[in-house]
């Protein structure tokens, strides 16, 4: 069986965006679990691609591109032309910006860093998010446990960002950022790290798992 080397792919899939594109590319870069290293047999790639001007011939071109690659079912990530991508919404580009890796261009020279009120609109919308779909999950979700670990998931950005806006430091890891969490904080986050755990958590486990994440949804809306 073959086996997956991360920079092999990258540096194959860079060569292939390069001929394809030509002067049309402005950026390639990843981000997400693989660039915090923290990615398993499982994870997918998050690829970014920037173009000058992105049309739907440019996406069936890329997806030649993806569907002629080792680990195909791997590649996953965003593609955006530039004038788009310049005008997102700051508040859904704070990890894009500060997690990113370049590989080609400079994510920083093509897009502005959010500010304060930016990040504070990610957090509140991220914990909106969580809460609707804690809910949801309690009430409707057959497979709970499977369900209650993507929740947990979600935790680590909402928590990396509040530390960011406190201390205006982006820390990359989820294991780094425990050491600087204290109280109900850590306790989530050390949930998150360990969320393989929740699929032999019993009933009552389970219960007390979605109330805490509930709990500390309404604390960090307040």
């Amino acid at each position: 069986m073959e086996t997956f080397n991360l920079h092999l792919w990258l540096d194959l899939i860079q060569e292939k965006l390069k001929t394809t594109f030509a002067d049309n590319l402005l950026f390639i870069g990843y981000h997400g679990s693989y660039r915090r290293q923290e990615a398993t047999e499982y994870s997918d790639i998050d690829l970014i691609v920037i173009l000058k001007t992105l049309v739907i011939e440019d996406l069936k071109k890329y997806r030649e591109i993806v569907n002629s690659m080792p680990f195909k079912e791997k590649c996953c990530g965003f593609i955006s032309g530039e004038k788009e991508i310049q005008n997102w919404s700051k508040s859904d580009i704070f990890q894009f910006y500060y997690e990113t890796e370049n590989l080609y261009g400079d994510i920083k020279k093509l897009i502005t860093p959010p500010e304060k009120e930016d990040i504070q609109t990610a957090i509140k919308t991220g914990v909106e998010t969580l809460y609707h779909a804690l809910c949801h999950s309690f009430l409707f979700d057959k497979n709970k446990a499977e369900n209650l670990a993507s929740l947990y998931k979600m935790t680590f950005f909402i928590l990396q960002a509040k530390y960011f806006l406190k201390t205006n430091q982006y820390i990359l890891t989820k294991k780094e950022l425990l050491n600087y969490l204290d109280n109900e904080d850590y306790r989530i986050l050390e949930t998150c790290i360990n969320r393989n755990l929740i699929k032999d958590f019993n009933a009552k486990e389970l219960e007390r798992s979605y109330n805490r994440l509930l709990e500390w949804c309404k604390s960090t809306m307040r």
